[in-house]
């Protein structure tokens, strides 16, 4: 079962890592979401360079990749856990999929894999981590403590099953340290930072390294500008 689950994990993984925003927004608008948007490659992204029919394609699109991973791991063993370590690969793909600099943010295919599949661990998940990221933006304290509790306990009280607390817990370090990476984009900008950073997560335009030239007052070009 072991071997099962670790298929499951880089299954859910591979789908999870398909850039599905990017390339809408690339057909679209021919913007190259890894260059011109600091917010990564994400439906949010993709509404403010190609619009708001893009941006729901994108975002169907990115709910599509949890529901099908949950149904997928699901066909093969209704175990809790089982369907919870392939949702963790999905998430872990969007979050950080091999060679695309930006990514998403993991919180729609998460919300979507476990509302098909488990859907009483979606439900108490999505009514605190939705409404926490609207409120936030994804952003600060506030939203980190919000999926450190409910995604765990969601999981925990929707399966009754403790073997579900091991890739809920890789699903919550996989999302907040994305969201660290971002908080950092900045100091990747900064002669003397580590190159790793700059690897790992574009640096933001508005480091004085990075501003374009001919913007007055150090002012960062909008996305619907470029």
């Amino acid at each position: 079962m072991l071997t099962a689950a670790a298929i499951a994990f880089a299954g859910g993984y591979v789908v999870g890592a398909l850039p599905v925003a990017w390339v809408i927004a690339r057909r679209r608008s021919g913007v190259d979401l890894r260059d011109r948007v600091s917010t990564g490659a994400s439906a949010t992204s993709t509404l403010f360079v190609a619009g708001p029919a893009a941006a729901l394609a994108a975002g169907l699109l990115e709910c599509a990749k949890g529901a099908v991973v949950a149904l997928a791991a699901q066909l093969y063993s209704s175990a809790g856990w089982f369907i919870a370590v392939a949702v963790a690969g999905c998430v872990v793909g969007d979050a950080f999929p091999v060679g695309l600099r930006r990514s998403g943010r993991g919180l729609l295919p998460l919300v979507t894999a476990l509302l098909v599949a488990l859907p009483t661990a979606g439900l108490i998940t999505a009514i605190a981590a939705v409404p926490a990221a609207l409120l936030t933006s994804m952003r600060g304290r506030a939203f980190d403590s919000v999926i450190a509790i409910s995604v765990p306990a969601g999981l925990l009280l929707g399966t009754r099953d403790w073997r579900t607390l091991a890739p809920a817990a890789i699903i919550v370090a996989a999302i907040l340290l994305r969201q660290r990476l971002r908080r950092r984009r900045r100091h990747s900008a900064l002669p003397g930072a580590p190159a790793w950073q700059s690897m790992v997560i574009d640096a933001d335009l508005s480091s004085p390294a990075r501003q374009p030239p001919g913007r007055p007052g150090g002012q960062n070009p909008r996305p619907w500008e470029t």
